[in-house]
């Protein structure tokens, strides 16, 4: 399928994880892929796509991306964020500078992005798909920085969607559940235990009985961006393993 030929889109934290699979799934259905990021990853030197360094949560560096992108191809269609960061602390060991950089990078970069390129998506009737988590649902001891910014996503797209209806502009937010990403191994590494117990314990947490893969998040936000989902906007679209069913 090429339900993407000729549409130009522009995806945060593009360099691994989610975002990565995003990109190369928009790429194989035709579409000009640009990722913004903080830093190019080997990964992403290997795809067909244009690649930007910028720190999201500094507006003069978002601004200067985005004009960037607009200047080499000319439209953007679709924004998709994934660009996230996590912190594992109880609250009492969290620190003003680390709660800062999480709701920096979380909630305040979405926001500078998407305003950098709204106008450009009016132009277009374009589509946005946020990335929260199905933590934004529920509480989860050792997150709550984490939780707290992902929670805000959903009103953020919520509010947003309706604000820009008028515009022909769609707003969407997709749910993941814990995915096997460099972001959620960090927890585990040398085989230390999380804040959830160990990896297996973690898994028992989904019904479906594993972890997800980038690529099963990748597609609903394919899905979310596509004429299948013409008639959605200001919904999350979970997509848990079954997490928050227990």
């Amino acid at each position: 399928m090429n339900r993407f030929v000729n549409k130009s889109v522009l995806i945060t934290g593009g360099g691994s994880g989610i975002g990565l699979a995003t990109a190369k799934l928009f790429i194989s259905e035709g579409a000009a892929v640009s990722v913004l990021d903080y830093k190019v990853s080997e990964a992403l030197r290997h795809l067909d796509c244009d690649t930007y360094q910028a720190d999201i949560r500094k507006a003069d560096q978002v601004e200067e991306a985005v004009t960037k992108v607009i200047k080499k191809k000319k439209q953007i269609d679709i924004l998709v964020n994934t660009a996230g960061i996590e912190l594992v602390a109880s609250l009492e060991q969290t620190t003003e500078d680390a709660w800062d950089r999480v709701l920096d990078t979380n909630l305040k970069g979405v926001f500078l992005v998407t305003r950098a390129v709204l106008p450009f998506l009016k132009e277009t009737h374009g589509v946005i798909v946020n990335t929260a988590s199905q933590l934004a649902y529920v509480g989860s001891a050792l997150f709550t920085a984490y939780t707290a910014s992902k929670a805000a996503i959903l009103n953020f797209t919520r509010s947003l969607a309706i604000e820009m209806a008028k515009d022909g502009i769609r707003v969407n937010s997709v749910c993941p559940g814990a995915v096997d990403t460099p972001l959620l191994n960090r927890q585990f590494e040398n085989g230390k235990t999380g804040p959830q117990g160990t990896i297996d314990d973690l898994i028992r947490m989904h019904p479906i009985g594993r972890l997800g893969k980038p690529e099963e998040i990748a597609r609903p936000i394919l899905f979310l961006c596509s004429d299948d989902a013409s008639f959605m906007t200001g919904s999350a679209l979970v997509v848990d393993g079954g997490y928050t069913s227990r």
